[in-house]
């Protein structure tokens, strides 16, 4: 009988103790605590970015980085990272990673706002210089991408976003600005420019746009210009005159944001063209080329003083000067014609 009872207390411990054992694993499996956090995130969570090296283990790679934030955000049934941050707060390393990963996947907007987010707890000098390279290099791809696709008011907010949220970044209000400049919107380039008017180094170029957007100002007569149109290979040229004084032949395009002009032309009128660039959309692809306020571009009576162009050699038939953008036929009121090939404009209103 002793025997008996002894036999069945050890099978009951056995069992209690199992039990226990079970109840404990599927507790930790359901509750990550903040100790068991802290060393996923801190050991794992490892980049290294230009010259800058968080913590003595060596950068992770993407996979690495992946797995990382794969285990923090999906362990068990919680979701760990939920648990970091809100334990943490937004932490540094972790989202520099994460925006390392959707830029990898090509989730640029996603990158950006990843960095601004890191910008809020940034700790140090050299975090501070590394997130400022990467972020200059992803909205640089961004922009490229978002001309290309001609995406001009996603861009205009991507920059606007960078402005209100890392101010001290001058060089964002200037890109801003001329953005503004390039779609032909020179009155909202205005607010842009005037935050670094006063920059030492992006002061006098600031300075110098916001006299040319001024000096655009015409008032033009109040009348109805009509304006004769030539057709070749089914595009439509109108004669321009630049400068008050050099005859040009400019091919109609609304879907050009900027218009355009050739190297040559503006060279022989004795324009700079080693001055500020800009990206444009064109056949082959998204480029860089320079871009020049040109004293006056007029179509009849309708002109614009200080217009901004393009300087591209585009593969035109010869005889073409360029391309009538959209940065100048904003302006206006106007309608084309084909059957009596002309254009008409109406400048009733002021040209800026």
């Amino acid at each position: 009988m002793r025997y008996l009872i002894l036999l069945l207390l050890s099978v009951s411990l056995f069992l209690a103790g199992l039990a226990s054992g079970w109840w404990l694993r599927d507790k930790q499996s359901a509750t990550l605590g903040q100790d068991q956090v802290r060393d996923l995130a801190a050991p794992n969570l490892s980049l290294t970015t230009g010259s800058e090296v968080h913590g003595a283990a060596p950068a992770a790679s993407s996979t690495v980085a992946l797995q990382a934030i794969n285990r923090l955000a999906m362990e068990a049934q919680g979701p760990a990272y939920t648990a970091y941050l809100e334990e943490f707060g937004d932490d540094y390393r972790v989202l520099r990673i994460l925006a390392a990963l959707a830029r990898e996947e090509g989730v640029y907007q996603l990158a950006i706002d990843y960095l601004l987010r890191a910008a809020l707890v940034v700790t140090t000098e050299v975090q501070q210089q590394s997130l400022e390279v990467e972020l200059a290099s992803v909205t640089d791809i961004y922009a490229r991408s978002l001309i290309g696709r001609q995406r001009y008011a996603d861009l205009d907010r991507i920059y606007e976003n960078i402005t209100f949220a890392l101010p001290e970044l001058s060089d964002y209000f200037m890109a801003l600005g001329l953005l503004r400049i390039q779609t032909g919107n020179p009155q909202a380039a205005l607010s842009a420019l005037a935050q670094i008017q006063n920059h030492t180094r992006l002061g006098a170029q600031s300075r110098q746009l916001m006299a040319g957007i001024d000096a655009s100002r015409v008032d033009e007569p109040a009348a109805l210009e009509t304006l004769p149109l030539a057709l070749n290979g089914g595009q439509l040229l109108v004669k321009a005159l630049l400068d008050n004084r050099e005859s040009v032949t400019l091919m109609i395009d609304t879907g050009a944001a900027m218009t355009i002009l050739t190297p040559q032309l503006l060279a022989n009128l004795g324009y700079d063209l080693d001055g500020r660039q800009a990206y444009f959309s064109t056949a082959n692809g998204v480029v860089q080329a320079p871009v020049v306020a040109v004293n006056r571009l007029a179509l009849g009576q309708a002109g614009i003083n200080q217009l901004s162009v393009g300087v591209l050699g585009l593969p035109l038939a010869e005889g073409i000067d360029g391309l009538l953008g959209m940065n100048f036929l904003r302006h206006y009121q106007f309608r084309i014609d084909q059957d009596r090939g002309q254009l008409y404009l109406d400048h009733l209103r002021q040209a800026r």
